[in-house]
């Protein structure tokens, strides 16, 4: 007869593609008060407005399980500091130093840093562009590669406090003010396309690119 444990892993994996560890650092991003009396920063309080979301303990939940599973997911596709050191083709020291000066995204996974997904790319062409980051000549790992240019923003984009949500939609969301062909694009996919990192800065210093 399975455990009640046995059960919750079996429906995260089953219903989420998730492992519990993922889903309690998770939730540990959340505020630990109750929803109503949540202290929140202005760019969380500025987030959650343009969201349509009231002070309502049912909309908090929303969010609150809309967020949990978006962090838990970011958990369970982040790279380790061995496997981002072998995209760039560095070494495991280069990578902290690049997290700690904000070139490099990381989550702090139990004690260890992790690297979230949306900031590398998969690939089966090689790209002969040339990189602003002297260190990518060699990136090429397994077919995944760092995006280009991020290296530019995420100093201004990852010290502004923003939740790791905020900042996984900014980089993977459609921005009206990036577009391809008249389309709308994300961040990750304007760098992709060799578009100028200097559109995404000042993308960054618009007060309403959160909505």
């Amino acid at each position: 007869m399975s455990t009640v444990d046995e059960d919750l892993d079996e429906l995260l994996r089953d219903r989420f593609g998730m492992a519990r560890k993922d889903l309690v650092l998770a939730l540990r991003t959340l505020p630990a008060q109750r929803p109503w009396a949540a202290r929140l920063t202005e760019g969380e309080a500025r987030l959650l407005d343009a969201a349509g979301f009231t002070e309502d303990p049912e909309n908090y939940a929303q969010i609150a399980a809309e967020t949990t599973g978006h962090m838990a997911r970011l958990y369970s596709t982040a790279y380790s500091a061995a496997e981002a050191a072998a995209v760039l083709g560095v070494s495991d020291s280069r990578v902290r130093q690049r997290r700690l000066n904000h070139t490099l995204w990381a989550l702090d996974d139990g004690g260890s840093w992790v690297f979230p997904a949306p900031q590398f790319h998969h690939t089966t062409d090689s790209d002969d562009t040339e990189s602003d980051d002297t260190e990518s000549d060699d990136t090429e790992s397994d077919g995944i590669e760092f995006v280009r240019g991020l290296e530019r923003v995420f100093p201004r984009l990852l010290t502004r406090g923003l939740h790791a949500t905020a900042i996984a939609g900014f980089l993977e969301s459609p921005h009206p003010q990036l577009s391809i062909d008249g389309r709308p694009s994300s961040v990750k996919q304007w760098l992709l396309h060799g578009e100028p990192v200097e559109a995404v800065l000042e993308l960054l210093e618009l007060a309403d690119w959160t909505a």
